[in-house]
């Protein structure tokens, strides 16, 4: 047996004085369409209530994240601060120790440290601070003539710079350390020919230029006066010649205002 829903439904209002009744008829089909607009009004106003709380909450939260916003903020400029302070102190402790000459000497201890005997590392300190409190270049390395002196130059006005004293004597004399220190390097330029450079304490080195040979290495510890090279012309050179140059902390500086007296007395 099938069940049949009427096609409409009936209401009847009933006062509850003597009046008479009112009886309306709703169709079916619109009973069920109000009846879902009433369940969905009823879902997007539950979503709007849900969506508003969520709001809500974030809105409360926002003042709590400004201020950690604020915090962090704060922390990293400190941090970079803090950076800044660090570079500074590493840019101060790299010239403390250039200037003392500790890096090239600290360099080469480490790579000689298996061949020295008894206690090597003590034995290297030694010498590095041997080296660091050894006092500025004092000898000149030869005795020869002047041809041409140290020049600062100015490469704005085209002034070409001359960054050491050239001393002339015969080839093949003598050239001699102008302190105590460490062969930083011995070899070939394209400029200097045979040359060497020499690393001493507070932050001095000196190069020597235009050798017919060399004696010293790299690596080699040298007294003042040691022999290191022989003059010559090697290089970009017009005539056999010494070019002898002082640098301190990475400048060049006449080495007349370092060493005493004249390279000719």
């Amino acid at each position: 047996m099938l069940l049949r829903f009427p096609p409409h439904t009936r209401i009847i209002v009933v006062p509850s004085d003597d009046q008479s009744t009112n009886e309306f008829s709703i169709s079916r089909r619109l009973l069920v369409a109000m009846t879902l607009l009433l369940v969905l009004v009823t879902l997007l106003f539950l979503v709007v209530i849900l969506s508003y709380s969520t709001l809500l909450q974030q809105a409360r939260q926002v003042p709590e994240l400004q201020g950690r916003l604020v915090a962090a903020n704060a922390q990293l400029v400190r941090v970079q601060e803090l950076n800044r302070e660090l570079d500074q102190m590493r840019d101060m402790q790299e010239r403390v120790l250039t200037m003392l000459g500790v890096n090239q000497l600290l360099d080469d201890a480490a790579e000689d440290t298996a061949a020295d005997a008894g206690d090597p590392m003590r034995a290297r300190l030694g010498e590095v601070a041997g080296v660091i409190m050894t006092p500025p270049p004092d000898v000149w390395p030869v005795e020869g003539h002047v041809t041409r002196e140290f020049e600062a130059g100015d490469l704005v006005d085209g002034l070409t710079p001359h960054y050491g004293i050239d001393l002339v004597a015969p080839v093949d004399t003598e050239v001699r350390a102008a302190g105590r220190g460490i062969v930083q390097s011995a070899g070939w330029d394209d400029d200097l020919g045979n040359f060497v450079e020499i690393r001493h304490g507070f932050g001095y080195v000196t190069i020597y230029g235009h050798c017919s040979r060399l004696i010293a290495q790299a690596g080699d510890r040298v007294e003042p006066g040691q022999v290191i090279a022989a003059l010559g012309g090697t290089g970009r050179s017009s005539a056999p010649h010494l070019h002898f140059e002082i640098w301190r902390d990475g400048e060049a500086v006449d080495p007349r205002n370092v060493i005493p007296g004249s390279p000719g007395e």
